[in-house]
């Protein structure tokens, strides 16, 4: 008996560890804002709690899969607010970006940075 209790013990433990995901995981939608700096043709992020990101553009992209992402990511997590992520573009693989997704204290908005430049901000969709 002592056993099952164990067991279920660490069941419970890694699965109340796994839905404890980062801030910056959700679907996340382009305030639309228009600033200099600003990539116009990043429209929606979705940040999976699995370490995968997709960034959706204005057109899809029309790849064998039917995903529609023009940007294909991993990311992880740096600190309480902010993931890095490491992206190619769905056009030409062989190009590289990295980015960074910077979340509010509120949870509610980010802001997405490529080369220490703020490049997006970003609504969570509910």
């Amino acid at each position: 008996m002592n056993t099952m209790r164990l067991l279920s013990l660490l069941a419970l433990t890694y699965f109340l560890a796994a839905c404890s995901g980062h801030p910056g995981a959700g679907n996340w939608q382009s305030t639309n804002e228009n600033r200099p700096n600003f990539v116009k043709e990043f429209v929606k992020l979705e940040v999976g709690y699995e370490g995968r990101t997709d960034i959706f553009g204005e057109t899809p992209f029309i790849t064998e899969d039917g995903n529609g992402a023009i940007r294909r990511c991993f990311w992880r997590g740096v600190d309480a607010q902010t993931i890095v992520m490491t992206c190619v573009q769905a056009a030409n693989t062989d190009i590289e970006e990295s980015y960074q997704l910077r979340v509010g204290a509120d949870n509610k908005v980010a802001e997405l940075i490529k080369d220490e430049v703020v490049v997006g901000r970003f609504v969570r969709e509910k």
